[in-house]
């Protein structure tokens, strides 16, 4: 009852009020260019292969740890570094979304191409608002009130997935599609408000100080802006082939671990926490340091594979369950009213009890049931598949799964949160989040054709496979009765540190 008790006394909050609206400001652009999007195409007569294949769009949630390190590096002069950061992303946002409003998804390879441009570049502002809105909210909330925090971020992210899935697929069977994409565009618009009244970042991270910028400075810009738009120009134009950049990808990660394990160990110390890092080498390089210091190289690496594959059978079924639907026969509004309606009930019930539910038996137990319950759950849309079209079995599938994802999204999350020394939030916590994009936005694109392959039925239950390795990583990752190990963070109360362990 006492958990019950803080959580509720934690979500009333104003803090949490804030952190609700900013997960939704965060949830927002996801499906404006994946799920819901899928569906205009296939409106327009797109082939489900290459709207699939759109699903590299979202590549800048999978590499924005490369840039994550220039919000730490550079501080905006209004507001702070994360709701500075915060505000910019969010107005760039508003205008690409009400600029992809005005065009027209066709068969035409050269208007998907100018879609494609329009989508990357609301991906990549879309990813950089998460970075700062992750930092942001680990910043600010206490251990006592992470797993609470979570929650109410994870539930006004959901509250944006659902506006932007059942809202946006109900209007559309009324409205044009460009007048849906505009109200989501003035809905966008409307967070740069909640940004401007959010409370303030704690005080570390407020009053940074920050050293000019170097020469040393420009040239890492420099590069890092070739470097990603190099390999995003090469997969998009296709002279990067699919599987080539998955190698590219993980030489890059690979690359960056080892050059930041070649670094002395005292330059952690040297790192001050009422700085922001003095340069770019030690945005970029001492975070890794900080990491695989604390886990050590065999635990580190076994934990940074684990969130690659934890939701890796989820991803799979996220980016082809509405066009599987479609396929066998249910309307836009029928998919709006119950894959995206009824299971934002689920989902908001999944996310609810989640956060309770880790109060009760903790993070590690917590990662272990609603990891297998998510597998499960991926059973019903092979009943669906196998039966046809169902009401009832679809109802079924869908509850069952949106609450299983409810509930792991909140593991997730505070799961990543826990891994973060708030020394080095921004860029820990984007390469965590950047590694689970992987698999829903890398691994699970060529969804479609092996859909297409297999047939729905065998593609279901290979999500389950999919979602096996995942779960075997988990006694090495999160033991059964060890609970995760809290880093102390800057602000505070000593007071505070003492309650938690002792919870």
């Amino acid at each position: 009852m006492k958990e019950i008790q803080a959580l509720r006394q934690a979500v009333q909050s104003r803090k949490m009020g804030a952190l609700l609206l900013l997960g939704f400001a965060s949830g927002l652009p996801l499906f404006l260019t994946s799920r819901t999007l899928q569906l205009w195409m296939q409106d327009a007569k797109v082939d489900i292969g290459k709207i699939t294949l759109f699903g590299l769009l979202a590549l800048p949630y999978s590499l924005k740890f490369l840039w994550s390190p220039l919000l730490d590096r550079f501080v905006p002069p209004f507001l702070g570094a994360r709701r500075g950061w915060l505000i910019l992303t969010q107005i760039g946002l508003a205008i690409a979304i009400a600029t992809l409003a005005l065009q027209q998804p066709s068969q035409s390879d050269q208007v998907l191409q100018i879609l494609a441009i329009n989508c990357l570049i609301i991906t990549f502002l879309s990813a950089t608002q998460d970075i700062a809105g992750d930092a942001y909210r680990t910043d600010i909330l206490n251990p006592l009130e992470a797993e609470a925090g979570a929650s109410v971020w994870v539930l006004g992210y959901r509250v944006a997935l659902f506006v932007t899935s059942s809202l946006a697929l109900v209007l559309a069977d009324r409205l044009p599609w460009n007048s849906v994409y505009l109200l989501m565009a003035a809905l966008m618009a409307g967070s740069i408000f909640v940004s401007l009244s959010a409370p303030r970042e704690p005080q570390v991270s407020n009053h940074r100080e920050t050293a000019p910028v170097s020469v040393k400075d420009v040239i890492f810009v420099l590069l890092i802006t070739v470097l990603v738009a190099g390999l995003l120009g090469g997969v998009f134009l296709g002279y990067i082939a699919l599987p080539v950049f998955y190698w590219l990808l993980a030489g890059l990660i690979v690359a960056w671990i080892v050059s930041s394990l070649l670094l002395p160990d005292e330059l952690l110390g040297e790192a001050q926490e009422n700085q922001s890092p003095q340069n770019l080498q030690q945005a970029i390089f001492l975070p890794f340091k900080e990491f695989f210091h604390r886990f050590g190289l065999t635990q580190a690496g076994v934990i940074l594979i684990f969130i690659i594959l934890y939701k890796l059978g989820d991803s799979l079924v996220g980016i082809t369950a509405n066009l599987f639907l479609r396929e066998i026969n249910f309307t836009k509004t029928e998919i709006g009213a119950i894959q995206a309606g009824i299971g934002f009930l689920a989902t908001t019930v999944g996310v609810l009890a989640g956060g309770v539910i880790l109060t009760k038996i903790h993070l590690n137990r917590g990662l272990w049931i609603f990891g297998i319950l998510q597998l499960l759950s991926n059973l019903g849309y092979y009943a669906l598949a196998v039966a046809g079209k169902n009401y009832s079995l679809l109802i079924l599938a869908v509850n069952i799964e949106n609450f299983s994802a409810g509930l792991v999204t909140v593991a997730t999350v505070a799961f990543l949160m826990n891994l973060c020394n708030h020394r080095f939030t921004t860029t820990q916590f984007a390469l965590f989040s950047s590694l689970m994009a992987i698999s829903r936005d890398v691994l699970s694109a060529p969804a479609g054709d092996w859909a297409k392959a297999t047939g729905w039925p065998v593609f279901f239950l290979l999500t389950l496979v999919a979602a096996l390795p995942g779960l075997l990583l988990l006694p090495f990752v999160a033991p059964w009765n060890q609970k995760p190990v809290v880093i102390s963070r800057p602000g505070l109360e000593e007071e505070d540190e003492d309650v938690w362990e002792a919870k």
